[in-house]
């Protein structure tokens, strides 16, 4: 019988040195097995916030700077694909704007070119048309001469509210008057509201539009383009340049700014850049077209 006793716990001994070993090893095993996990996990979270698949682990060791690249061009494509570059037109209410209508306001327009009449900032300040023009003083003349030769004139519904507005585009890059001016006339309180400052290389595309092409720099044309509002302010404003081929480099074509991305500089390929701003360069070729001063003021009395 003592010999049964003592097989039997020794036994019972090994029995339980076999399961602590088991236990152990199921618990390394399963530890292993789950580190694998773990780091698949931190793919597909490292995916979640880059919003872009990855195939391998080295994906994820890009360069932070290289990855906030991508996601600022991506970006930047996709919002200069919202920008509608094409030709906007807004015909006048013809039912609400008479011949006597039109007679008042041409004859108000000229009254301000004539410097008969002061024109109105929207925040209360007046000025008179020559005041903000100096070609007059710059080059000798009076002011016929100045506001016959050295502008042009686009008369139309730029606003979309149903009248005509008139712009004012200088025939040149005169600094202090700045780009093409909006003159609007209010029937009601008989004033005529002019927009404030605008780059000087700017010129009329459409109603609605800016835009410039700016040949003059020996290393790139330089575009631009603006949509405006009912009060003169922009909404929307892209600019853009063509960079002319140098030592190894071809024609590169960069987006410097659209809406809120400013200050950017996204290199882009050819065909994206003929994709992407395709509707632009179609716009600029059938931009809107000045007229004289003659020609606008022909059915009314003047100088």
């Amino acid at each position: 019988m003592r010999k049964i006793r003592t097989g039997t716990k020794a036994s019972y001994i090994s029995l339980f040195f076999v399961c602590i070993c088991v236990l152990v090893w199921t618990f390394l095993y399963e530890k292993g097995k789950n580190i694998p996990d773990t780091e698949q996990d931190d793919i597909i979270m490292v995916n979640e916030v880059s919003g872009k698949d990855m195939d391998s682990p080295e994906d994820v060791e890009m360069e932070p700077d290289d990855i906030v690249d991508e996601m600022i061009t991506e970006l930047v494509c996709k919002r200069l694909r919202a920008v509608d570059f094409k030709i906007q037109e807004y015909l006048i209410n013809e039912e609400i704007y008479t011949e006597e209508m039109d007679r008042e306001y041409k004859e108000v327009f000229l009254q301000v070119l004539l410097n008969q009449i002061p024109l109105q900032y929207e925040d209360g300040e007046e000025t008179y048309f020559e005041d903000i023009d100096p070609v007059k003083e710059k080059l000798n003349v009076d002011n016929i001469t100045m506001i016959k030769e050295f502008f042009v004139y686009c008369y139309l519904d730029f606003d979309g509210d149903g009248y005509p507005e008139l712009i004012v585009d200088p025939c040149g890059a005169y600094v202090r008057f700045g780009g093409p001016r909006i003159l609007r006339y209010d029937r009601n309180s008989k004033k005529v509201f002019v927009d404030g400052y605008r780059f000087m290389k700017y010129r009329p595309l459409c109603a609605g539009k800016f835009y410039y092409e700016d040949k003059g720099g020996a290393s790139a044309i330089r575009y631009g383009y603006q949509e405006i509002d009912l009060q003169g302010n922009v909404i929307e404003e892209v600019t853009f340049q063509l960079v002319h081929p140098a030592y190894e480099y071809p024609e590169r074509y960069f987006i410097t700014s659209v809406g809120e991305f400013e200050h950017v500089n996204v290199e882009l390929d050819k065909e994206s850049w003929d994709e992407m701003l395709h509707d632009f360069f179609e716009a600029k070729d059938n931009a809107i077209k000045g007229i004289t001063f003659d020609e606008l003021f022909s059915d009314i009395e003047h100088p």
